[in-house]
């Protein structure tokens, strides 16, 4: 019996040394996966690329009222200006950006960070114009912000301030012009 004792020893070893090879194999496989893989979803939220050559044309893009961080995300997927929604999310997380419902000049030249200043940064100048009651994003053409004074000097925009130096100006320029002509009568 001491022969197939020794067998059954030997045998339990080899099947107990396969399953510690192949527990093994699995478990490098698992890593060199996860790396690979940890690897290409960290290169895509911190490499920093554009999806075309220096000098692409600009493209219109609008963010509409009920679009968040992901279905503006997807919206650029889609337009080819970026490759990576989720980098795109994070980014956007990370940068704090707020965006604001507009339409947007694009290139496909510019990387994920510099569309989400872009995108930041344009939507500060529309809220703001927004909250002067200046601009109306849904319906607003150049004719309509044009304004005219009393003497018929058109005025655009600005603040309150601006407003009546480039008015006084006008008003000054306009007397100076009715004075000279006034002069000229008296004079011939």
């Amino acid at each position: 019996m001491g022969h197939r004792d020794t067998l059954e020893r030997v045998t339990g070893f080899v099947v107990g040394l396969a399953w510690r090879v192949i527990l093994i194999a699995l478990l490098v496989y698992g890593l060199t996966n996860g790396i690979k893989m940890a690897y290409s979803y960290g290169h895509g939220l911190l490499y920093d690329h554009a999806m075309a050559v220096e000098g692409a044309p600009e493209e219109e893009f609008v963010i509409s009222e009920d679009q968040g961080v992901e279905d503006i995300a997807k919206a650029l997927y889609k337009k080819k200006f970026i490759d990576n929604v989720e980098a795109f999310k994070v980014q956007s997380l990370l940068y704090e950006a707020k965006y604001v419902p507009g339409s947007y000049s694009l290139s496909k030249s510019m990387t994920t960070s510099d569309i989400i200043q872009h995108l930041t940064r344009e939507g500060v100048k529309y809220q703001e114009l927004q909250d002067k009651n200046l601009m109306d994003l849904e319906a607003t053409t150049a004719a309509e912000e044009i304004e005219t004074d009393a003497n018929g000097v058109e005025v655009i925009g600005g603040s309150d301030d601006e407003n009546m130096i480039a008015q006084d100006a006008a008003n000054a320029a306009f007397e100076s012009q009715v004075a000279e002509s006034a002069a000229a009568a008296a004079g011939q």
